[in-house]
């Protein structure tokens, strides 16, 4: 994955799309965001605070300087429609690397 920076100040507006699982888009299950750079200032976002695209497709937007310097991360939970478990809810934990470094300035 090519690593790209940003400065300290950017508004970023990240996609987050997942794969339908079975016949459930996005739509049908939700969903929070978690973004950090270090454990110490994590952004969390629900799912009725992102810009939705369409069923596959939900847009977060946040300001760098909430999350400070770093390579950025990302965990996803999502709260999927499931009858074998005994609330119908089963969870399920994504976590990735954005491909994100927020720097402060060129050095």
């Amino acid at each position: 994955m090519e690593e790209t920076n940003v400065f300290l100040g950017t508004e970023l507006k990240l996609n987050l799309s997942i794969e339908p699982i079975g016949a459930l888009t996005m739509d049908d299950f939700d969903f929070s965001v978690e973004l950090y750079c270090s454990a110490k200032r994590v952004f969390i976002v629900s799912k009725d605070k992102t810009l939705r695209v369409d069923e596959n497709n939900y847009l977060i937007l946040v300001d760098s300087e909430v999350l400070g310097q770093g390579e950025l991360k990302c965990k996803v939970i999502a709260s999927v429609p499931d009858d074998d478990f005994d609330d119908s809810i089963r969870t399920e934990v994504l976590m990735f690397d954005t491909g994100i470094r927020i720097t402060k300035n060129l050095t």
